[in-house]
């Protein structure tokens, strides 16, 4: 319910008001918990036998035994880690199968076609592969990632002026979620 009181007092352009904001955070994810997370989402995909996410020498290894007739093991290098409005996109360095085969690079506009439409997209000239996380990320969140370090078994994210609203919080205070 709005007042007149509320609607004098609503956030302008200038002032970020009901925010809570925040510069200078680092996020440190182990590699333990990375690998409970990534078997937690590829378990139920059984040409995938095994997966290995390994964050060491500034990049992120990723290495997964695919079985599609026979076993092949992959191994991918993905550096230049980076989120902005909802997308996190990053650079595949190296893609290699049985450790020498170079990975053919329509392997990854496959993978980006078979998801949902609007999920992931992959451009081959540049190397890149973006996912859509604006379905998994609140609204209201406003997220800089500076810098993301792989190095000693961790991934260190490094944020920048990051910020999220209050204002659907604050006018939901007091009301009963489970009424219609």
């Amino acid at each position: 319910m709005r007042t007149e009181a509320s609607e004098q007092t609503a956030p302008t352009a200038d002032l970020p008001a009901l925010t809570v904001r925040w510069e200078g955070l680092v996020v440190v994810v182990d590699s333990v918990t990375l690998n409970a997370i990534v078997r937690r989402v590829v378990r139920d995909i059984p040409e995938i036998k095994e997966f290995l996410i390994e964050p060491e020498n500034g990049r992120l290894s990723l290495m997964a035994k695919v079985r599609k007739g026979i076993s092949v093991p992959l191994r991918l290098h993905l550096t230049s880690l980076r989120l902005k409005d909802g997308f996190l996109g990053f650079y595949l360095e190296e893609a290699r199968a049985f450790g020498f085969l170079r990975f053919p690079k329509w392997i990854f506009r496959r993978i980006a076609d078979r998801l949902p439409p609007g999920m992931a997209f992959y451009y081959p000239e540049d190397r890149v592969f973006v996912l859509n996380l604006i379905s998994f990320l609140p609204p209201e969140l406003t997220v800089q990632i500076r810098e993301v370090v792989c190095d000693n078994g961790e991934m260190r994210f490094v944020f920048g002026p990051s910020q999220y609203r209050l204002d659907k919080l604050i006018a939901d205070i007091g009301t009963d979620p489970f009424e219609d």
